[in-house]
């Protein structure tokens, strides 16, 4: 039997799964033939696995469940997720975000699973040149200082405890196929000609797209160390110059409206992925322009 195939066999506990990138993983996992569950706050209608209904903020609930059901594998992906989320409700991401994974991190003491935790590049503030994974943390929002507190708690579980753990640093997700949030609600409306709002217009960013978010989290579960990895897009660009792309695309102008930068905002998110490529054997596969042109075939 080879390690690969070993590996099938290791049970998967997904934290979050009916969450954008949980609906886009487990699936994934299926097909390959990994055995798995999930744990979320709201109930499933997918049907795909088994999903019971928990708060990760309900320690004794969870800690009952992660114990009875012994999971190798937990992937964390639970928490109150993206900015505005947290600036409106800084108490409830804290709750959320940094005792829900001390919660997490608390019920895997005696089983010691390995822990593959969903992180943010938030988390290095405003990135001059590319941030690599030891660069300085210094983010300038409620959602990366959480995010920031739950990695200090994972690293220290796994030295102190010996919770093998894996810290992946997304960039910012976005997919044709999850369109309720974030960029990918902006794109949508604007390609379905909705006047959209654009905040400053000079932010850098880099768009991950969520299938490659997935590659990259099934790739951690065969990697056989602890570690800290920034999963980004190899494209990094200026937010209008997106709207341009749109524009040329569709053939059409976009309506919208440009209001000032909010200030819990990176205005520039560069990530380095060298580490990932070389050590996770990661290389994003999805490039702007042709999701784009999937969006607007999509959505127009």
């Amino acid at each position: 039997m080879t390690n690969r195939h070993k590996s099938k066999q290791k049970k998967i506990l997904v934290l979050g799964g009916t969450g954008s990138i949980g609906k886009s993983l487990i699936p994934k996992l299926i097909s390959n033939n990994f055995n798995c569950f999930s744990i979320s706050k709201k109930p499933s209608n997918e049907n795909l696995i088994n999903n019971i209904q928990c708060d990760i903020t309900e320690f004794k609930k969870l800690n009952k469940i992660i114990n009875k059901q012994k999971p190798d594998v937990i992937i964390h992906l639970a928490g109150l997720v993206g900015n505005i989320k947290c600036e409106k409700n800084p108490k409830n991401a804290i709750l959320t975000n940094v005792i829900g994974t001390l919660n997490v991190l608390n019920a895997s003491i005696k089983l010691k699973p390995k822990i593959i935790f969903i992180s943010t590049g938030e988390i290095y503030g405003k990135t001059k040149n590319k941030a690599s994974e030891k660069s300085n943390l210094r983010p300038t929002n409620v959602y990366g200082k959480t995010k920031m507190l739950s990695e200090i708690l994972i690293q220290n579980f796994t030295k102190n405890y010996q919770i093998p753990s894996i810290i992946l640093r997304l960039s910012y997700c976005y997919s044709e196929n999850l369109s309720k949030k974030g960029f990918s609600l902006m794109f949508k409306n604007a390609i379905m000609g909705k006047k959209i709002q654009i905040f400053g217009g000079d932010q850098t960013v880099n768009l991950l797209h969520i299938d490659d978010a997935v590659d990259a989290i099934i790739k951690s579960i065969d990697y056989k160390k602890s570690g800290i990895f920034n999963i980004a897009s190899s494209e990094t660009y200026n937010l209008l110059s997106i709207i341009k792309k749109l524009n040329k695309i569709m053939n059409q102008k976009i309506d919208y409206e440009l209001l000032p930068y909010r200030g819990f905002e990176v205005k520039t998110s560069k990530l380095n992925i060298n580490h990932s490529k070389k050590t996770l054997k990661f290389t994003p596969s999805k490039k702007l322009d042709e999701v784009l042109r999937t969006m607007v075939s999509k959505w127009k």
